[in-house]
């Protein structure tokens, strides 16, 4: 018999996007670790977690990617977890211009999700989070952005070398690697999914993505490909979007075979063994800053004021292609943004790493009953349940109850219609999981190992 079991954590850490977020959970969980908390890591999709027809979890704090609303925390927790506290990575900090001071805007907070712990990187998005959110300022925290630390001097010997990883891509180690970081979206996006995007960012997200992202990434195909005929001696790396699909991408790689579509590995990897840097309506630049590289911004399309990011409002801009191929050749222009900006939207300290505040804070939040959600809170963020799931749910509260159910799940009898119907939802539930989102025991325990070598020397 399949028997029911709940494990107990201090932290349990929820990631999306594998290559935007995992690493740094794992220096997080490293930093955790070391100060004797019980810290677990899985993927929102987690196999197991998506089954659970109640807590597999027990965690004082759950820690996720983000939370906009009362559907972005069931989202995360779902049936799988039991958690008295909820600390908001945000790891988009960055909103558009038109979402800065609009108190109903999306990323500014509603229902639930207004009285997490939420993860500032720098004090522009503060502001924002008690002035246009409305945030209790005590909740409101300060740390950074967990991410840069992978390329301060204690960390760089983290990542492999650049002859390292072009050899895994078959790449020869004599190429100049010019890496563009896309700021784009997928080539082709349902009516569904416009309009969801309209609901959350305004009608004019339509026209930013029609006629000024596709134009541009369309664009800029052109001009790399261009130089890519020109100096066979370099190699474009195209780094997608996360979640990003472009069939461009993959038709000019198959034109031209210096030019390479790579989704896989941190960006940081990819900035830190690459000669130049692109991107567009990003903050890529950042990283570049911090890698203590060149960046380069293309802005072949103007990009709608309430849809630019603010701080590249004066930015220095590549709008032209003879532009963009005198920086192929040179180096003669500035870094794109100040440095007294940066660091009012992502905090430079070169002196306490970011890991170490954010440890600090978690902390703070385990300890302080202020940071508890209520028990209204806890119910509040979940959706209504028909009768039958009602039935379900109360009869799975009863552990032998639920014992049975499972038993019954894993094996093919008996052939009851609704069991039936649960056994098809759970194999389309575990080939949702079944991607390459998903990690393991084994790599996150790679990944802390890689990480207790350089921080430990």
């Amino acid at each position: 018999m399949v028997k029911y079991k709940m494990e107990e954590l201090d932290f349990l850490f929820i990631y999306e996007h594998k290559v935007r977020e995992l690493e740094n959970l794992c220096l997080l969980k490293y930093e955790l670790d070391r100060r004797g908390y019980k810290v677990k890591i899985i993927h929102i999709e987690d196999a197991e977690a998506l089954k659970a027809m109640r807590p597999i979890y027990h965690t004082k704090v759950v820690v996720t990617m983000a939370c906009y609303q009362n559907s972005s925390i069931e989202w995360h927790t779902k049936n799988f977890v039991k958690f008295d506290k909820l600390i908001d990575m945000q790891w988009e900090n960055i909103v558009y211009p038109k979402d800065e001071k609009d108190v109903k805007a999306y990323k500014n907070y509603s229902g639930v999700a207004k009285e997490v712990v939420r993860v500032s990187w720098g004090v522009m998005n503060k502001t924002r989070m008690l002035e246009a959110a409305g945030m209790d300022p005590k909740k409101v925290k300060l740390v950074g952005h967990v991410g840069m630390d992978f390329l301060r001097d204690e960390l760089k010997g983290y990542y492999l070398s650049k002859e390292e990883v072009l050899k895994d891509y078959g790449i020869p180690a004599d190429k100049k690697i010019f890496l563009f970081v896309s700021p784009y979206y997928s080539d082709h996006h349902t009516e569904e999914y416009l309009q969801e995007m309209c609901r959350r960012f305004g009608e004019g997200w339509r026209y930013y993505y029609q006629d000024c992202m596709l134009p541009s990434k369309k664009i800029i195909f052109e001009w790399m490909g261009r130089i890519c005929e020109e100096r066979p001696d370099v190699v474009f790396i195209y780094r997608p979007h996360p979640g990003e699909e472009s069939p461009l991408a993959e038709e000019t790689a198959k034109k031209y075979p210096n030019f390479r579509v790579i989704g896989d590995r941190s960006v940081k990897q990819w900035i830190l063994v690459s000669d130049k840097i692109y991107t567009g309506n990003s903050s890529t630049f950042v990283e570049a800053f911090f890698g203590k590289k060149m960046c380069y911004l293309l802005f072949p399309v103007p990009v709608p004021a309430d849809y630019e990011l603010a701080f590249l409002k004066d930015a220095d801009k590549i709008t032209t292609f003879d532009d963009f191929r005198e920086t192929v050749y040179h180096d003669d222009r500035p870094f794109p943004v100040s440095e007294k900006l940066i660091d009012q939207v992502y905090t430079i300290d070169w002196d306490k790493p970011s890991y170490l505040k954010f440890a600090d804070m978690a902390e703070e939040v385990l300890r302080d009953p202020y940071y508890a959600l209520t028990r209204e809170q806890l119910k509040a963020y979940y959706h209504k349940m028909g009768i039958g799931e009602k039935i379900t749910k109360t009869l799975t509260k009863v552990t032998p109850l639920y014992n049975v159910y499972l038993t019954m799940l894993e094996n093919d009898k008996p052939r009851w219609k609704w069991l039936e119907a649960k056994r098809r939802e759970r194999r389309r539930l575990e080939h949702i999981a079944n991607d390459f989102e998903k990690t393991s025991e084994e790599e996150i325990n790679a990944i802390i190992a890689k990480i207790a070598k350089e921080l430990e020397k």
